[in-house]
């Protein structure tokens, strides 16, 4: 990686105030030697993770950034087998295992929780669903003990916020403090506002 590239990283970081942490997406798009190198540059300012730094199909690959940083590696948006966690977590590669609610549900992403709690790693599902998923995800949360954090879609654009907040009642993704509240009403604790998704549908 450039000296250029390092110092746009170096920028990006500078800019999360001191009191807040960061996860650093890459999307799994880099090659090993650049992914190593970002994972070097940002230790420093401790992030929570870096986010699929590159693919996680090369375990190779892998061994050379995780034996070389400390920097936390987080992969499994994109992972559908167990056996490839498995392989991540035997080989210690992975520090936050990211199974994806979508692609998992919510039965595949506690398997995945609890072959990650054997290797005393944690998780934090990804989730870029709607408000439905998000009331799964926070229930999901709930039932294992080696739950991190919970990544919630925030649109940029206000009306898409709208939409969100209209489809589910409660408030289910109003934070308090930094937390969502767990609803204790039946099922996954949310009624769903039909009017407001013909609307939307209309729309």
């Amino acid at each position: 990686m450039g000296k250029q590239y390092q110092n746009v990283i170096e920028a990006l970081v500078k800019q999360v105030p001191d009191d807040q942490d960061f996860v650093l997406s890459a999307n799994g798009v880099l090659s090993a030697g650049d992914a190593a190198s970002v994972a070097s540059t940002i230790e420093k300012s401790h992030p929570l993770w870096i986010d699929e730094p590159c693919s996680a199909s090369n375990l190779e690959v892998l061994r050379k950034i995780a034996h070389e940083n400390v920097t936390p590696l987080g992969f499994g948006r994109g992972i559908t087998e167990m056996a490839a966690f498995l392989g991540l977590l035997k080989e210690s590669l992975v520090d936050i295992v990211r199974p994806d609610l979508a692609l998992m549900g919510i039965t595949g992403t506690r398997r995945v929780a609890v072959l990650a709690e054997a290797y005393y790693v944690a998780i934090a599902p990804n989730h870029d669903g709607g408000p439905i998923g998000t009331a799964a995800a926070l229930h999901l949360a709930a039932s294992v003990p080696n739950f991190f954090i919970q990544h919630i879609p925030v649109p940029a654009d206000p009306k898409d916020r709208e939409m969100r907040a209209a489809i589910v009642s409660g408030g289910i993704e109003t934070p308090k403090d930094g937390f969502l509240q767990l609803s204790t009403a039946p099922g996954l604790g949310i009624e769903v506002n039909e009017s407001a998704l013909e609307k939307y549908h209309a729309a």
